[in-house]
């Protein structure tokens, strides 16, 4: 429910744009019709993977950017604990709701692909993996959601 002071304020921007539309010299009324706005590229695709259930998302640079994207290597866990063979930040550790884990990875410039991994221990801000990414392979250690709302189809708006 909108206050009287909000609806005065949206009727004043409509009178505001109406009277820019009709008042701008030199421009034809076309310009203030309501024609849809030219389809933009989208800054993000779903690309299908053969042989897997997990698709690969490719994204404009520019949407890498907005999203604040950032990557870190994948470690050798040295000595070998608990199992673990490879060390990666905790903050590229994504868990699924059934208790998965998986982290996004960088498999070429602005694309990512989710892969399983496996945790056996975690130990500060660092997550040793017995299954997972090879060792120097480029994990998210942010923007993890938004790749997984863009896989999803999940715009946040909702």
């Amino acid at each position: 429910m909108s206050s009287p002071h909000v609806a005065s304020k949206h009727r004043a921007v409509g009178r505001w744009l109406a009277a820019g539309c009709l008042a701008a010299s030199g421009l034809t009324l076309a310009a203030c019709s309501t024609a849809p706005a030219p389809e933009l590229a989208s800054p993000a695709q779903v690309v299908p993977v053969a042989g897997s259930s997990i698709p690969r998302l490719e994204l404009t640079h520019g949407a890498v950017q907005r999203l604040g994207i950032q990557t870190r290597p994948v470690a050798a866990a040295v000595p070998r604990a608990a199992g673990a063979t490879k060390v990666i930040p905790y903050a590229a550790v994504v868990y699924g709701t059934d208790g998965s884990s998986w982290t996004y990875v960088e498999i070429a410039a602005d694309t990512y692909v989710r892969q399983p991994i496996t945790v056996t221990v975690i130990r500060g801000d660092a997550a040793l993996v017995a299954a997972g990414p090879a060792v120097g392979a480029r994990v998210v250690t942010v923007g993890s959601a938004e790749l997984l709302g863009t896989e999803y189809n999940i715009s946040g708006e909702e």
